[in-house]
Protein backbone atom coordinates (compact mmCIF):
# COMPACT_ATOMS: atom_id res chain seq x y z
CA UNK A 1 0.00 0.00 0.00
CA UNK A 2 1.46 3.29 -1.00
CA UNK A 3 0.97 6.33 1.26
CA UNK A 4 0.76 9.28 -0.07
CA UNK A 5 1.88 12.70 1.26
CA UNK A 6 0.75 16.16 0.29
CA UNK A 7 3.38 18.88 0.47
CA UNK A 8 1.55 21.88 1.43
CA UNK A 9 1.81 24.81 -1.25
CA UNK A 10 4.36 27.90 -0.27
CA UNK A 11 2.05 30.78 1.47
CA UNK A 12 1.79 32.84 -1.77
CA UNK A 13 0.72 30.33 -3.63
CA UNK A 14 -2.40 30.97 -1.37
CA UNK A 15 -5.26 32.80 -2.51
CA UNK A 16 -6.33 33.89 1.39
CA UNK A 17 -3.35 35.72 2.17
CA UNK A 18 -3.29 37.86 -0.77
CA UNK A 19 -7.36 38.51 -0.08
CA UNK A 20 -6.70 39.58 3.92
CA UNK A 21 -3.75 41.98 2.05
CA UNK A 22 -5.79 43.35 -0.65
CA UNK A 23 -7.93 45.52 2.02
CA UNK A 24 -4.72 47.47 3.79
CA UNK A 25 -3.09 47.89 0.41
CA UNK A 26 -6.40 49.91 -1.18
CA UNK A 27 -6.36 51.98 2.01
CA UNK A 28 -3.11 52.59 1.69
CA UNK A 29 -3.15 53.39 -2.05
CA UNK A 30 -6.76 55.54 -1.35
CA UNK A 31 -4.74 57.58 1.49
CA UNK A 32 -1.62 58.20 -0.99
CA UNK A 33 -4.16 60.06 -3.34
CA UNK A 34 -5.81 62.01 -1.15
CA UNK A 35 -2.41 63.26 0.00
CA UNK A 36 -1.87 63.84 -3.44
CA UNK A 37 -5.16 65.69 -4.01
CA UNK A 38 -4.45 67.44 -0.88
CA UNK A 39 -1.23 69.06 -1.32
CA UNK A 40 -1.58 69.87 -5.25
CA UNK A 41 -5.07 71.70 -4.97
CA UNK A 42 -6.13 74.76 -3.06
CA UNK A 43 -9.23 75.84 -1.27
CA UNK A 44 -9.70 79.11 -2.17
CA UNK A 45 -13.46 79.17 -0.60
CA UNK A 46 -11.73 79.65 2.96
CA UNK A 47 -11.59 82.95 4.61
CA UNK A 48 -8.51 83.81 6.65
CA UNK A 49 -10.16 86.61 8.93
CA UNK A 50 -13.80 85.27 10.57
CA UNK A 51 -13.57 88.03 12.77
CA UNK A 52 -13.08 90.64 10.07
CA UNK A 53 -15.62 89.07 7.81
CA UNK A 54 -18.07 89.00 10.80
CA UNK A 55 -17.83 93.21 11.73
CA UNK A 56 -18.01 93.52 7.71
CA UNK A 57 -21.64 91.83 7.91
CA UNK A 58 -23.46 94.76 9.55
CA UNK A 59 -22.18 97.13 6.80
CA UNK A 60 -23.61 95.08 3.96
CA UNK A 61 -26.60 94.64 6.00
CA UNK A 62 -26.60 98.32 5.93
CA UNK A 63 -26.09 98.42 2.81
CA UNK A 64 -28.94 95.94 1.41
CA UNK A 65 -31.11 98.22 3.66
CA UNK A 66 -30.76 101.30 2.12
CA UNK A 67 -31.39 99.55 -1.25
CA UNK A 68 -34.53 98.60 0.04
CA UNK A 69 -35.34 101.98 1.14
CA UNK A 70 -34.59 103.85 -2.03
CA UNK A 71 -36.84 101.02 -3.86
CA UNK A 72 -34.63 100.18 -6.25
CA UNK A 73 -34.49 97.07 -8.23
CA UNK A 74 -32.67 95.97 -11.48
CA UNK A 75 -33.12 93.71 -14.47
CA UNK A 76 -29.63 92.14 -15.90
CA UNK A 77 -29.26 91.02 -19.69
CA UNK A 78 -27.59 90.51 -22.83
CA UNK A 79 -27.83 93.01 -25.03
CA UNK A 80 -28.95 92.48 -29.08
CA UNK A 81 -24.45 92.77 -29.19
CA UNK A 82 -24.14 90.31 -26.68
CA UNK A 83 -23.14 93.33 -24.26
CA UNK A 84 -23.85 92.84 -20.87
CA UNK A 85 -26.93 95.28 -19.85
CA UNK A 86 -28.62 96.83 -16.13
CA UNK A 87 -31.96 98.39 -16.30
CA UNK A 88 -31.93 100.51 -12.67
CA UNK A 89 -35.68 101.63 -11.74
CA UNK A 90 -36.02 102.85 -8.11
CA UNK A 91 -39.47 103.76 -6.30
CA UNK A 92 -38.53 106.69 -4.47
CA UNK A 93 -36.57 109.79 -5.30
CA UNK A 94 -32.94 108.39 -6.57
CA UNK A 95 -29.66 110.52 -8.69
CA UNK A 96 -29.24 107.60 -10.84
CA UNK A 97 -25.17 107.79 -10.85
CA UNK A 98 -23.05 107.72 -13.82
CA UNK A 99 -21.27 104.40 -13.16
CA UNK A 100 -22.34 101.67 -11.53
CA UNK A 101 -20.10 98.44 -10.41
CA UNK A 102 -21.36 94.44 -11.68
CA UNK A 103 -19.57 91.67 -9.54
CA UNK A 104 -20.53 88.60 -11.29
CA UNK A 105 -18.97 85.29 -8.50
CA UNK A 106 -18.90 82.47 -9.78
CA UNK A 107 -20.23 79.85 -6.35
CA UNK A 108 -17.66 77.91 -6.34
CA UNK A 109 -14.80 79.12 -8.64
CA UNK A 110 -12.87 82.52 -7.64
CA UNK A 111 -10.49 82.61 -10.85
CA UNK A 112 -13.99 82.82 -12.68
CA UNK A 113 -14.96 85.44 -10.60
CA UNK A 114 -15.29 88.90 -12.59
CA UNK A 115 -15.39 92.79 -11.99
CA UNK A 116 -17.41 95.14 -14.56
CA UNK A 117 -17.87 98.79 -14.76
CA UNK A 118 -21.37 100.00 -16.16
CA UNK A 119 -21.82 103.07 -17.65
CA UNK A 120 -24.99 105.22 -18.04
CA UNK A 121 -26.14 105.32 -21.58
CA UNK A 122 -29.65 107.27 -20.74
CA UNK A 123 -32.92 106.73 -18.60
CA UNK A 124 -31.60 104.15 -16.18
CA UNK A 125 -29.72 102.02 -18.73
CA UNK A 126 -26.34 100.94 -18.10
CA UNK A 127 -23.93 99.20 -20.56
CA UNK A 128 -20.57 97.28 -20.21
CA UNK A 129 -19.31 97.82 -23.55
CA UNK A 130 -17.52 95.14 -24.76
CA UNK A 131 -18.13 92.35 -21.74
CA UNK A 132 -20.14 89.32 -22.40
CA UNK A 133 -22.57 87.43 -19.55
CA UNK A 134 -20.76 83.97 -18.77
CA UNK A 135 -22.68 81.24 -20.12
CA UNK A 136 -23.12 77.83 -17.55
CA UNK A 137 -22.71 78.12 -13.25
CA UNK A 138 -24.06 78.97 -10.74
CA UNK A 139 -23.32 82.78 -10.03
CA UNK A 140 -23.84 85.24 -7.16
CA UNK A 141 -24.62 89.03 -8.95
CA UNK A 142 -24.07 91.90 -7.14
CA UNK A 143 -24.85 95.05 -8.32
CA UNK A 144 -23.30 98.58 -6.62
CA UNK A 145 -23.83 102.42 -6.44
CA UNK A 146 -20.42 104.25 -6.73
CA UNK A 147 -18.88 104.36 -3.35
CA UNK A 148 -20.63 100.83 -2.69
CA UNK A 149 -23.49 102.84 -0.30
CA UNK A 150 -26.00 100.76 -1.54
CA UNK A 151 -26.29 97.25 -3.23
CA UNK A 152 -28.81 94.73 -5.06
CA UNK A 153 -27.76 91.05 -4.93
CA UNK A 154 -29.12 88.04 -7.10
CA UNK A 155 -28.10 84.14 -7.95
CA UNK A 156 -28.16 82.65 -10.83
CA UNK A 157 -27.77 79.20 -12.83
CA UNK A 158 -27.85 80.75 -16.12
CA UNK A 159 -28.07 84.29 -18.06
CA UNK A 160 -30.84 83.08 -20.82
CA UNK A 161 -32.92 84.94 -19.16
CA UNK A 162 -33.07 88.65 -18.03
CA UNK A 163 -31.93 88.19 -14.03
CA UNK A 164 -34.11 90.56 -11.52
CA UNK A 165 -31.88 92.25 -8.32
CA UNK A 166 -33.81 93.42 -5.77
CA UNK A 167 -37.31 95.07 -5.77
CA UNK A 168 -39.47 93.49 -8.38
CA UNK A 169 -41.03 95.90 -11.01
Amino acid sequence: MSTLTMQPRAWYRQPWPWLLMLMPALALVGGLITWWIAAVTSDPLVVDDYYREGRAINRTLARDALAQRLGLGATLSAGADGSVVVELRAQAAFDAPAQLSLRLVHATRDELDRSLTLMAVGQGRYVAAGQRLPEAGRWHLILEGPERQWRLVGVTSSFATAQQLGAQP
